[in-house]
């Protein structure tokens, strides 16, 4: 009876882990705002590819303890106050300048899980106007992210860019989920400059999510599990 109590109780904190790797946080926005008008974003965290984000009761251990930073076109960062809702935060911003603005978050999770420590990076980007200053994967600090040009155009069938990084630098052999509106996923490797590419096959609100595992030592766990997500809109 012990062994099958030990088994059961295995299997469980098994599954459990895995619905955790399975979950990112993620940010939700207008991809194009407009200077002078107050953009409205909205913080999420679940499974990318469900319509159905955890309420905040649910969320994982301090999770909802993130901080939300607004990065101008010129680099200065501002952190932003979030307002919690059923299950999301919301904020907004109004942009004073012409350029691209990055949205970050990057959140250590204090509870130990399956003997690694989680770390939920998640970003979008807003244009505003048709200035290119501040369009850069570096814009965002978080130690790993996922970038597609703010400037580009994203159509239903064209192939898009995307590139991920790894403590400022291109991370090679990255694996990249797609996550698109209609709950269809597909997911793409990096290559040794850290570029890959996909084609969406319908247009709406696409989240990416890349993942890194790094080994450490000489800690209480055995390896930092990254997981960044980036919120795009194909046309």
């Amino acid at each position: 009876m012990n062994k099958l109590k030990t088994l059961a109780l295995s299997l469980i904190l098994m599954f459990s882990v895995n619905q955790l790797f399975a979950h990112a946080l993620y940010i939700k926005t207008v991809a194009n705002g407009k200077k002078g008008t107050a953009q409205e974003v909205k913080i999420f965290y679940g499974e990318p590819g469900e319509n159905h984000p955890e309420k905040l009761a649910d969320w994982w251990s301090d999770t909802k303890e993130f901080s939300l930073w607004l990065i101008n076109p010129q680099g200065e960062k501002e952190q932003l106050k979030v307002t919690p809702k059923e299950d999301h935060f919301v904020t907004s911003f109004t942009p004073a300048a012409d350029g691209v603005y990055t949205l970050s978050i990057s959140h250590t999770v204090k509870q130990i899980a399956g003997k690694k420590q989680y770390q939920f990076n998640a970003a979008a980007l807003v244009s505003v106007g048709k200035a290119n200053t501040g369009n850069t994967a570096l814009a965002n600090k978080a130690e790993l992210g996922v970038f597609v040009d703010a400037l580009a155009a994203l159509k239903k069938g064209k192939e898009i860019s995307l590139s991920s990084h790894f403590k400022a630098v291109p991370a090679a052999d990255v694996y990249v989920s797609v996550f698109s509106p209609a709950g269809w996923m597909k997911q793409v490797k990096t290559g040794a400059d850290g570029k890959t590419v996909f084609v969406p096959e319908w247009t709406g609100s696409y989240i990416l999510e890349a993942g890194h595992n790094e080994k450490v030592s000489g800690a209480e766990f055995e390896s930092i599990e990254r997981i960044a997500t980036l919120n795009i809109a194909v046309n």
